[in-house]
């Protein structure tokens, strides 16, 4: 009889180097995971830092502004404004108008919660509700929007949905 070139030990040899090279894969596979989990959560808290510092500068402009934060309670009053003060107060507008629609995005995200979105919005939500002029800047944004679109975007449609709904809870 002839006998096999290979012997046992080869074999039992090569089998522990697959083995070994497959536990090899897989470890680096649960390393690459971990990596995008933790890379994730630090985009998340980046995400978070910005917009909390976006409104701590927003809120350092009224406080230090005693002109800005003029204009913001005459239009919050429905008082008179000049041209130039309306467009002042159309620019204050905007920013929390980007602000809260930066949160939006990032609550779609899954970046923040609910919470921080809610606490986002209302600053803005109020001046709709509160000031002619907002809703009136508003609503002709939002058919600009359609206008340009055919319809308003996802940020539009809940923000009309929480005025909305806030008004109707106030004529109750």
């Amino acid at each position: 009889k002839k006998m096999s070139n290979k012997s046992p030990i080869t074999i039992s040899l090569t089998g522990i180097a697959n083995f070994l090279g497959a536990l090899g894969i897989i470890g680096s596979l649960i390393f690459v995971g971990l990596e995008l989990r933790q890379n994730q959560q630090i985009a998340k808290v980046s995400a978070y830092q910005a917009l909390v510092e976006q409104i701590a500068d927003f809120n350092v402009v009224l406080l230090t502004s005693p002109e800005v934060s003029r204009i913001r309670i005459a239009a919050l009053n429905n008082e008179e404004l000049t041209n130039f003060e309306q467009e002042q107060y159309n620019a204050f507008l905007r920013i929390l108008e980007r602000q809260s629609e930066l949160a939006f995005v990032q609550y779609q995200a899954g970046i923040i919660g609910e919470e921080l979105l809610t606490r986002t919005l209302v600053p803005f939500i109020a001046h709709i509700m509160t000031s002619a002029l907002a809703r009136s800047i508003w609503e002709d944004n939002l058919r600009y929007i359609t206008t340009l679109f055919g319809s308003p975007r996802e940020f539009e449609v809940h923000i009309n949905s929480l005025v909305n709904g806030s008004l109707a809870l106030q004529t109750k």
